[in-house]
C-alpha cells in the first residue's frame, strides 16, 4: 500500500518576501524507502565489515573489563581483610602474629598477580586471533562480495 504525503513550501515571489505561493508536492513513502535502500546497497559490504569489527571490539572490551573487575574485587577484598586484621593488633604478641601472617598474604598476592598476568596474556592472544579472523572475513567479503 502506498501512502502519499502533502508537503507545503512557501516560495517568495517578491524580493522582500511579501507574497508567498503555496506549492503542493505529492510523493510516495515507498519510493523514498526504495531510494534509501538502493543508495545503501553498494555500502552493504562495508557496513557488514564494520559491524563485525565493532562486535568483536565490544566483546573483547567486555572480557577485559570482566578480568579487571575480578582482579580489583580480589585485591579490594584482600585489602579490607588486612585492615580488619590490623585493627585487631593490640599487644606485641598479636603484632608478631600479624607480621607472620603478612608473609602468607605476600605469597597470595604474588600468585594472584602471576595468575592475572597469565589471564591477561591469554586474553591478548585470543583478542589477536579473533581480530585476525574478523579481518580475514572482512577482506574476503569485500574482495569477493559474498
Amino acid at each position: 500500500m502506498q501512502h502519499f504525503m502533502l508537503l507545503f513550501y512557501n516560495i517568495p515571489t517578491l524580493p522582500f518576501g511579501a507574497i508567498t505561493d503555496l506549492v503542493f508536492i505529492l510523493y510516495s513513502e515507498d519510493v523514498m524507502s526504495d531510494m534509501s535502500a538502493r543508495f545503501a546497497e553498494p555500502f552493504g559490504y562495508w557496513i557488514t565489515a564494520l559491524t563485525r569489527t565493532n562486535r568483536l571490539m565490544v566483546e573483547q572490551l567486555e572480557k577485559a573489563v570482566t578480568l579487571q573487575m575480578d582482579s580489583l574485587k580480589a585485591y579490594v577484598d584482600l585489602g579490607v581483610s588486612q585492615v580488619k586484621v590490623a585493627f585487631k593488633v593490640t599487644d606485641p604478641h598479636s603484632l608478631h602474629e600479624f607480621s607472620d601472617s603478612q608473609f602468607a598474604v605476600l605469597s597470595f598476592v604474588s600468585h594472584r598477580m602471576l595468575d592475572d598476568g597469565r589471564m591477561l596474556n591469554e586474553w591478548g592472544a585470543d583478542c589477536c586471533r579473533q581480530a585476525q579472523r574478523v579481518a580475514r572475513q572482512n577482506l574476503l567479503s569485500l574482495l569477493f562480495k559474498y
